[in-house]
């Protein structure tokens, strides 16, 4: 095994904490026994790590502090009540309360490196009929489209934020180059290289889509290298035939965000099908009126006024049953 000595402390540390490989475990063992010092040095740390391992309450040093107060007092002896030793007797009082405090300090640093967990507790946010935006623990913005839930999760030692996704969700990731950020759903994979991008996977879906509007992605499952996205890219993953494609994005993908559609001589079914993915009301239209064809641009209106231009421009009737908006009319000169 090619490893640095100087890295020994952290093989010792893993070893003792049950997390060294096969290969570590024999390297660590075969150091151990190549010389006495070392077997003593390992002895004494694994009794350091028994310690730690014994303590139920850790307490925070300020070890700055605590060494400073050491050497003023080696400096400034108190003068009152004081029985004269010898020089060095009192180096040796000196030095042993410097090792104590270094024990305790070694004692903190295996706790903290070896006993703590690896990753940060789950943190959840879902949404159900309502959309909602937050930030993550790693600073990373977040908008969740309705009936959408995401956990997130930090891996400390591999240094690698975790989001699982079920509906959908833009993404607007505070990048470092030190940690990874990648959004999962079952076995398919985003993984973030500096960017702000989209997320469809609702589970009773046949595919996963993620449109990059910023920056670049890799789009990938554990058995397929995927595709690499740069911003305006989408990429497709179908569930079934676990193939992936490339798309153009459509012009309305982040309206459940931004209340902003555009339509440009498009039919009125996919006008009321982007429509109904964002309000609750829904439009329900009469047959002879769905190859009718549109061009208008809507911004953050609310559904009433969308649904009085969309009849003013068509000659159509509105009416409302049921919590549905109908619309009716006598078709389309040019459909």
């Amino acid at each position: 095994m090619n490893t640095n000595l100087n890295d020994i402390d952290d093989l010792i540390g893993k070893y003792l904490a049950g997390e060294a490989g096969a290969e570590e475990i024999a390297f660590v063992e075969s150091w151990a026994k190549a010389d006495e010092s070392n077997q003593r040095y390992f002895d004494q740390l694994k009794t350091i790590f028994q310690k730690a391992a014994t303590v139920k309450e850790y307490q925070a040093f300020d070890t700055d502090a605590a060494w400073n107060k050491l050497k003023h007092s080696m400096k400034h002896p108190a003068k009152d009540n004081v029985v004269p030793l010898r020089s060095r007797s009192s180096m040796a009082v000196y030095w042993r309360v410097a090792a104590s405090i270094l024990v305790v300090l070694g004692v903190g640093w295996f706790a903290y490196t070896f006993l703590t967990p690896s990753t940060t507790p789950p943190v959840e946010v879902a949404t159900n009929r309502s959309t909602t935006s937050d930030t993550l623990p790693d600073g990373s913005d977040v908008f969740l489209n309705r009936e959408t839930k995401l956990t997130y999760a930090y891996d400390k030692k591999k240094k690698t934020h975790t989001v699982k996704l079920k509906g959908e969700a833009y993404f607007n990731i505070h990048h470092e180059d030190d940690k990874t950020f990648v959004v999962q759903i079952a076995d398919v994979y985003v993984r973030d290289i500096g960017t702000a991008f989209n997320v469809k996977a609702y589970p009773d879906s046949e595919i996963v889509e993620v449109v990059v509007e910023e920056g670049e992605v890799m789009f990938y499952t554990d058995k397929d290298s995927g595709v690499y996205l740069r911003a305006n890219g989408k990429g497709v993953y179908n569930k079934r035939t676990k193939k992936f494609t490339i798309d153009q994005p459509e012009d309305n993908v982040l309206s459940y965000k931004t209340k902003f559609f555009s339509f440009s001589d498009t039919d009125l079914a996919t006008v009321a099908m982007a429509l109904n993915g964002v309000y609750d009301r829904k439009i329900v239209l009469g047959e002879n009126i769905k190859n009718c064809r549109l061009t208008v641009s809507f911004n953050n209106e609310n559904l009433d006024a969308i649904v009085d231009v969309i009849t003013e421009t068509l000659g159509l009737t509105a009416k409302e049953a049921g919590g549905q908006i109908i619309l009716e009319g006598s078709g389309c000169a040019n459909p």
